[in-house]
């Protein structure tokens, strides 16, 4: 593991006293922003605690460097609270969150913001694309049906090849959930990011 990823996961190690704790974590988004790439990005996150809050991802989706595989890994596998956002951006938070909204009003602040930046910068495509990558388990067959910009049936492309080994009924399955899922979200949520080089493992 990177140091500098090292430094912001153990943060509260070696430091017994509570100010000095509470100082440290009031500077990890600086210590996410000084991160150098979109690769110690993925392995911040493939590490961090959720349980930490959300400060720490807050300050990894508004890095210039995160890119749009490590965006899309955070909405559909690392939590869960930016898909409930997206289900309902004007009150969904604050229903499953009252208790945070109400007893820990920054702490909320933070989820607020890192669901509306993450939902936001997918939907108008502005993460950019870097040495990650993401199967959303969308898209990527060739299927005409299932293309970015087809409505069911039309012969529009498929999309990107992922060069996926699929048995006939794996591939019955990704057509199927394409299908299914589009009609909850925008193909900016499930076009996959694939074939990039030097993409770190998921754990």
């Amino acid at each position: 593991m990177h140091p500098d990823v090292e430094r912001i996961l153990h943060h509260e190690c070696d430091t017994p006293n509570a100010d000095e704790r509470r100082r440290i974590h009031a500077e990890l988004p600086e210590r996410v922003r000084a991160l150098a790439d979109e690769t110690m990005l993925w392995e911040l996150m493939s590490a961090y605690n959720w349980d930490d809050g959300f400060a720490v991802p807050l300050a990894v989706v508004r890095h210039p460097r995160c890119d749009r595989a490590l965006a899309l890994r955070m909405f559909w596998e690392l939590d869960d609270a930016a898909r409930i956002h997206h289900a309902d951006e004007q009150h969904a938070l604050r229903e499953q969150y009252a208790t945070e909204a109400a007893h820990s009003p920054q702490e909320f602040e933070h989820l607020l913001a890192y669901c509306t930046t993450l939902v936001e910068r997918l939907r108008d495509g502005s993460f950019p694309l870097g040495a990650n990558s993401c199967d959303t388990g969308f898209f990527g067959l060739d299927d005409p049906a299932l293309g970015p910009h087809a409505d069911e049936g039309s012969g529009a492309s498929p999309g990107p090849d992922l060069g996926l080994e699929l048995t006939p009924s794996a591939r019955r399955l990704r057509v199927a959930r394409t299908r299914a899922a589009r009609r909850e979200y925008e193909d900016a949520f499930l076009l996959p990011v694939v074939g990039t080089a030097e993409t770190p493992t998921a754990n």
